[in-house]
């Protein structure tokens, strides 16, 4: 009995996405992968005092790297990295910048093939250090579990 209960509510659990979260500022952010290919997105949550926002993008690019960062103006974002593995991606450079207090779209990270690194630049207002994604309590990096077919 005890076996089978077990069972139960290990695949309960693996049904459920997974998620991160940060803290940006007085936001937090969290992020989920796709729970399933019907609904291939992962989702980014900003909530703070006076938001409450939802973010998706697309999980054909399979990663989705963020943190919370400063630009040179002193202005507190969400930095993200979103893109593909393949061949033809712009590996580590399709970025999407938004405000961590208003939830408001500077960038969106619609470049995956060539990039956008010089916009990202001139937005943060300074040189673009890469993720390592060895730090969780201040970046998320994911990568997307389901397979669209």
């Amino acid at each position: 009995m005890i076996r089978a209960i077990l069972l139960f509510s290990l695949s309960v659990v693996s049904t459920f996405s997974v998620a991160d979260s940060i803290s940006c500022g007085d936001t937090l952010v969290t992020v989920s992968d796709a729970p399933s290919a019907k609904e291939p997105f992962f989702n980014v949550k900003i909530e703070g005092k006076s938001i409450s926002k939802n973010h998706q993008f697309e999980i054909q690019k399979d990663y989705l790297y963020l943190r919370c960062e400063i630009t040179s103006t002193g202005k507190t974002v969400v930095f993200i990295n979103h893109f593909c593995g393949g061949s033809g991606c712009a590996d580590f450079g399709n970025y999407g910048v938004i405000e961590a207090d208003t939830g408001k779209v500077l960038l969106e990270p619609n470049q995956p093939f060539k990039g956008n690194s010089e916009e990202a630049k001139e937005i943060m207002g300074k040189e673009l250090k890469p993720f390592n994604c060895k730090q969780a309590d201040t970046e998320i990096c994911m990568h997307s579990k389901i397979e669209l077919g």
